[in-house]
């Protein structure tokens, strides 16, 4: 074998490396990008179709929506952490439709001492992330539930806190 065979042999066998090297390196990449794909969260538009529709039908009808004052309260989570209490103190507001603002208030006054209990039933088992969430989501999503449960029918549309303070001892 020549010296010249040998060194096409060897310059073959490199070229052979690179080419290996760089499809290993853009296959990788492309499985990386597949992976972050299929774990990046969508919105909530795209993946529940009737959340988005829920949405349209929020912001059509905040035109004609009243808030009413549930109540203000007072209560202590001590499940939000080891050896430490959480003192919450909030108003509860629910947002309803204008033509059934006086039913729900009737509703609210004939079960106040089942929407107080809930409520603070809700704020007492919270856990420490729900309690320091600035949007308050899942505390808000299940006073609304809950309430609409005891009054047995979907009044509340939304439910605002505009005072929320917590307290840890």
């Amino acid at each position: 074998v020549s010296a010249e065979q040998e060194a096409a042999q060897l310059a073959a066998a490199a070229r052979t490396k690179k080419i290996k090297a760089i499809a290993l390196v853009v296959g990788l990449t492309v499985l990386m990008m597949g992976v972050g794909y299929l774990f990046m969260p969508e919105s909530a538009a795209e993946t529940n179709p009737a959340a988005a529709k829920a949405n349209e039908a929020t912001e059509k009808l905040a035109d004609d929506t009243v808030e009413v004052e549930i109540g203000k309260f007072n209560c202590t989570n001590s499940k939000a952490g080891i050896d430490v209490s959480v003192h919450v103190n909030f108003t509860l507001y629910a947002e309803v439709q204008a033509s059934n603002e006086q039913a729900f208030r009737d509703a609210k006054d004939k079960y106040e001492a089942r929407i107080r209990d809930i409520v603070n039933r809700v704020a007492r088992s919270a856990s420490r992330d729900d309690l320091n969430d600035p949007a308050l989501d899942t505390i808000k999503r299940e006073f609304r539930e809950e309430i609409n449960r005891i009054v047995r029918k979907l009044y509340i549309i939304q439910v605002h806190i505009p005072d929320w303070q917590t307290l840890e001892r």
